[in-house]
């Protein structure tokens, strides 16, 4: 019986991983060219905090947005941060609708929305555009997030693209970024059920204001989860864009991802508790040690060609969708797969005793 049971487990998560890797590579598609049209007003909105290896030539891309109808609005809490010297540098050469915004509210307890309740409240167009300052973005997708909403479409969102990872460690992010979330999120689209995305989520304020405004973004610690939680309560649905946004990752250290992913995790663990528990189970640790178990009893073959042949199935998928959508491969990518998978079990089990994290220096209590 527990033989039967295992047996079915796995085959269940084979078809699971299968599917959701064709669904990927069949609706993976880059966004077409922009319209020579201008895309919507908007008002796009970034909280900034301290300085980084791309934030620059990100901000220079933005501000260099054509066609472009609204306002950039640059949020920092203190002139005295890192990033503040680099956003007047881009706002001297760039156009005059990039702003920088300094101060705190602190009617907010989460230090993010402390930050960015001052450039939200200040955005003067109906469509709102929330971006990391991690991200890379060009016009096409652009005029995507801003022109994607029909009439049963409250936001817009779109899944991070990892690039530019700069070392092994941010390498492992990037994987699961691409390999891991965006395959998921491409699957559970099918069904109207995406994650809201932070690094680039757009949405209409007057949405947002019908069900409680930004106070609702302080139902939870993580803000893209509760906003998501709050549009949904209009009875439209959200929209996943069929393309990644390029998230620039850079240099990460070991410290970096586990602080990264520790707050990633706690964030699934308060706002969607069964997917917590459910996360750990289809990703790659979990195939492959249950897979060479079922292999190795049922077929008679040793436990270790059981396990390299599941790790073939499982890579070997993994490349072809690297190879599908345009994904960065390197000779040692298989290895930050790997190394992805053993680590990702840690990171839930750690996340599960967790009651807070930080975030570029500031602690979120996760409630």
């Amino acid at each position: 019986m527990i033989a039967f049971f295992l047996t079915s487990l796995w085959l269940g998560l084979a078809c699971f991983y299968i599917a959701t890797v064709i669904v990927t590579a069949v609706r993976f598609r880059r966004p077409p060219a922009a319209a020579a049209s201008a895309p919507p007003p908007c008002s796009i909105v970034l909280p900034i905090k301290g300085n980084s290896e791309y934030l620059e030539s990100n901000l220079r891309a933005l501000a260099r947005l054509k066609p472009f109808q609204g306002e950039i609005l640059l949020a920092v809490a203190r002139e005295d941060d890192p990033a503040a010297a680099v956003i007047r540098r881009v706002i001297a050469e760039g156009p005059s609708y990039v702003k920088m915004l300094v101060g705190e509210d602190d009617s907010f307890t989460n230090p993010k929305l402390r930050n960015v309740a001052k450039a939200y409240f200040a955005a003067r167009e109906e469509i709102v555009l929330f971006l990391d300052d991690s991200v890379a973005l060009d016009p096409a997708l652009f005029a995507e997030l801003v022109g994607g909403f029909h009439s049963d479409v409250v936001a817009v969102t779109a899944a991070p693209d990892g690039e530019d990872a700069g070392s092994f460690f941010a390498m492992i992010e990037a994987a699961s970024c691409n390999g891991y979330l965006f395959r998921i999120q491409m699957f559970l689209n099918l069904f109207g059920l995406p994650a809201a995305f932070g690094n680039a989520f757009a949405f209409r304020k007057q949405d947002l204001e019908s069900v409680g405004g930004l106070a609702r973004l302080q139902n939870g610690p993580c803000e893209d989860s509760a906003i998501a939680t709050a549009l949904r309560e209009t009875g439209k649905r959200l929209s996943l864009l069929h393309s990644g946004v390029r998230r620039r990752i850079g240099d990460r250290n070991w410290n970096d991802i586990y602080l990264r992913h520790l707050r990633w995790a706690s964030c699934t663990k308060v706002h969607d508790p069964v997917v917590f528990f459910v996360e750990p189970l289809i990703g790659g640790f979990v195939f492959n040690v249950l897979g060479a178990y079922v292999l190795s009893n049922g077929l008679g073959v040793s436990g270790a060609a059981s396990l390299l042949w599941c790790m073939a199935f499982w890579y070997g998928a993994e490349a072809f969708l690297h190879l599908v959508c345009g994904w960065s491969l390197h000779a040692t990518s298989l290895l930050s797969w790997i190394a992805r998978d053993l680590l990702q079990p840690v990171f839930m089990l750690c996340a599960r005793f967790t009651r807070e994290v930080k975030w570029r220096g500031e602690t979120i209590q996760m409630r």
